[in-house]
């Protein structure tokens, strides 16, 4: 990941084998995220609930952001999107 990083600014990571079945967050992988990653960090991937935003905030040390998609009410998912948008003001790194 450190010769990578020298050459963008930023890594989206989507954990392909989790990501659209909203079954939970690997968070092995958003945690060594947060303590490899030499740039800021998006990780993709299993969001199920809007706990997960603080999961991935605490597991990365603040490191690592969460995208949600099929979670995301306004794409048929249960987790609503204005609930995000107030976590997001209300979240300070």
């Amino acid at each position: 990941l450190a010769m990578l990083g020298r050459y963008c600014c930023e890594f989206l990571v989507h954990a392909a084998d989790v990501e659209g079945l909203r079954g939970g967050i690997d968070e092995d992988l958003v945690s060594n995220l947060g303590k490899w990653s030499p740039v800021p960090c998006t990780y993709a991937g299993g969001a199920r609930c809007l706990q997960d935003l603080d999961l991935v905030a605490r597991l990365s040390n603040g490191k690592v952001d969460l995208t949600i998609g099929s979670a995301l009410d306004i794409f048929g998912g249960d987790i609503p999107y204005q609930d995000c948008v107030d976590w997001n003001k209300s979240f300070s790194k």
